[in-house]
């Protein structure tokens, strides 16, 4: 009786172990997928983040290239009227040399 006992019990472990693997393998594979998911999902969101950061630095970047630029074309304008005003100077000395020599 201890024997048919005994295996009795070891035959219920057994059905136990072999439905727990049966069950954890189901289950298993149903939270495998579902975390692969939400790695995904977080993978494309991780991306788009970065894909925003990169703008906005490369626009941040742009900006001040923008304004020295900017700065630039006020500064070449300035040259010009200052030349024009020298050469206005100038011809309005020769003007003025030119009888004094005759």
């Amino acid at each position: 009786m201890f024997d048919a006992l005994q295996m009795t019990a070891f035959a219920a472990a057994a059905l136990a172990l072999a439905g727990g693997f049966a069950l954890g393998a189901l289950f298993g594979r149903k939270l495998v997928a579902d975390l692969m998911a939400m790695v995904q999902s977080l993978e494309s969101r991780l991306s788009s983040v970065e894909s925003a950061v990169t703008v906005a630095g490369a626009a941040a970047i742009a900006h001040p290239a923008a304004a020295a630029q900017t700065q630039h074309a006020a500064a070449i304008e300035h040259h010009a009227q200052a030349t024009e005003k020298l050469a206005g100077a100038i011809a309005a000395s020769a003007a003025l040399a030119k009888p004094a020599a005759k």
